[in-house]
């Protein structure tokens, strides 16, 4: 049965997943393994054990990645102690994503009802953080009041429209009550324009049939594209009066950026970046984007799921027809795009002084410090999960805030704190920015082997000696202490956006890399393929 066919015959997402959860097999069939992404869920088994429990005539291994959706990476004290609490319900980490969500590894089947509900009891929720809708909503992360004044209603709208509405999910999950940030949207709510002559009751967006394949969404901060906003299906950035400052005038929006391709289709799958569409109103941003959205739906590639991004329809059908196909839903006359302010990348590691307010443009009143800490692939584990613990138990970090290169925001910290923080943080084995090199700290990988069933290759397990070894070269060519941004990946679907970096490692075999070149730090240029196979 195609995926098509699965999704539209499931119920909205239902299928035989709560029969499955009852049963005592230790896996889940194939149709109800595609819909389980739709909760958040991937099924999968540890690849370091897969042939020898093949040869001895034993089931793999079997488990489950779960993901949350964490919109915009922003994580309160409350809801990081509970995310930490179910983190015993899988391999006791946490893993930050690159699209600023959290995940956990090695989750079995008899464990995923209590995982996802003590997520949703925290007030976050796993629904739509995988599947065919619009994933995990990112955004510029830096807490500075002038950002966060613009951004988050734009992360909150956008989640409002876009997160499905069937009721599955609450049934499965969650006794059928809703949590309050993910709560069900009101099944009678309509979209701003009607695009089909039946807009369908229970899922008014998405329809029986969801989109083709995953969409993603990105609000940058102008001048800086910490999100790497061409990558994704649709960018926003606001303009303002002062270029990066100053009052919202309104948004660009992009669209057609996707990472993934095939080793085995090069020649028709391949990273493409996200183009200037139009400039908004921000009253119109919400209607534009549901447009770019639903003439994914309608008319995205439903027959070969290699090939049914958005950025693959653009490149066919071109940007001046998508216009009009806004146009057409929404009855809106489309401004061009505006020129974006040159952009620069930063990590936002180290201290930064966080004004508690602002006046226009001006920033007053004394703030507090934000800490951007790195943290190698993601990983939540040991030291630094206990000092987290401790420090937001405490009351010493106000929040804490995912960033898109799998790193933490530790926000709302007292100037009088900035020594007890650093103190603790190294004194439980974790490295702060100033302790590494920049090209260490920009180093970012998938988790790849042995859990994700598509990796081809090592990703995080390798990428400490990988950059030891270009640390090295570095030193000995003379360039020792250059922030080169090194993304490494296990396959080719490019979960760590690996086309967009300086220097991008790609999984080909269990040995072999694919080695691509000369993406800008600014993330506005794609890179090359350099060479193919390189082994290890």
């Amino acid at each position: 049965m195609s995926a098509e066919t699965i999704k539209i015959e499931s119920g909205y997402l239902a299928g035989t997943i709560g029969e499955e959860l009852a049963s005592d097999a230790v896996d889940f069939e194939h149709d109800a393994e595609l819909l389980l992404k739709f909760h958040g869920i991937y099924q999968q088994d540890d690849r370091d054990v897969r042939r020898s429990r093949t040869k001895d005539k034993l089931p793999l291994d079997y488990s489950c990645m779960v993901r949350a959706s964490v919109p915009g990476g922003i994580i309160t004290t409350e809801q990081w102690l509970a995310l930490d609490r179910v983190a015993g319900l899988a391999d006791d980490k946490l893993r930050l994503t690159t699209r600023q969500g959290v995940q956990y590894h090695v989750v079995y089947k008899n464990e995923l009802s209590t995982l996802v509900a003590g997520i949703n009891s925290s007030l976050l929720t796993t629904l739509g953080a995988c599947g065919d809708v619009v994933r995990n909503v990112m955004a510029c992360p830096l807490p500075h009041p002038d950002r966060t004044a613009v951004i988050q209603p734009v992360v909150d709208e956008m989640v409002a429209r876009f997160r499905p509405q069937t009721e599955s999910y609450w049934e499965l999950w969650v006794d059928g009550e809703k949590a309050v940030s993910a709560e069900k949207p009101d099944r009678k709510r309509r979209s701003d324009f009607d695009v089909l002559d039946s807009i369908d009751d229970i899922e008014p967006i998405y329809g029986t049939a969801y989109l083709p394949r995953k969409f993603k969404i990105a609000i940058a901060w102008p001048g800086d594209n910490c999100v790497d906003i061409y990558t994704n299906d649709v960018g926003i950035v606001p303009t303002l009066t002062d270029g990066t400052s100053g009052e919202l005038t309104g948004f660009v929006v992009l669209a057609g950026g996707g990472m993934g391709m095939s080793h085995n289709r090069p020649d028709d799958t391949y990273p493409l970046l996200a183009q200037p569409v139009a400039w908004v109103p921000p009253a119109d941003l919400g209607p534009v984007v549901e447009a770019i959205v639903t003439t994914q739906r309608d008319h995205g590639d439903r027959d070969d799921r290699s090939r049914a991004r958005l950025k693959y329809l653009l490149e066919a059908q071109g940007i001046d027809w998508l216009r009009d196909q806004i146009t057409e839903r929404t009855g809106l006359t489309l401004a061009d795009p505006v020129e974006l302010p040159e952009w620069e990348v930063g990590a936002h590691h180290g201290w930064h002084d966080i004004p508690s307010e602002t006046n226009g443009t001006a920033s007053t009143g004394r703030g507090t410090m934000t800490l951007g800490l790195p943290v190698p692939s993601g990983k939540v584990a040991g030291g630094l999960r206990w000092a987290l613990k401790r420090l937001v138990a405490d009351g010493v970090v106000g929040e804490l805030r995912v960033t898109p290169r799998q790193d933490l925001l530790l926000v709302g910290i007292d100037r009088r704190e900035v020594d007890t923080v650093e103190n603790l943080l190294r004194a439980n084995g974790v490295r702060l920015a100033s302790d590494n090199s920049a090209t260490r700290n920009l180093a970012i990988a998938c988790p790849a082997l042995p859990t994700c069933s598509k990796a081809l290759g090592e990703a995080e397990r390798v990428l400490p000696d990988v950059v030891d070894r270009l640390e090295k070269v570095l030193a000995d060519t003379g360039n020792t202490g250059l922030p080169l941004r090194l993304n490494m990946t296990g396959c080719p679907n490019g979960c760590s956006r690996p086309y967009a970096a300086e220097l991008g490692i790609v999984g080909r075999t269990k040995r072999g890399y694919d080695i691509f070149v000369g993406g800008s730090p600014a993330g506005d240029r794609l890179a090359r393929s350099l060479r193919a196979d390189v082994p290890l």
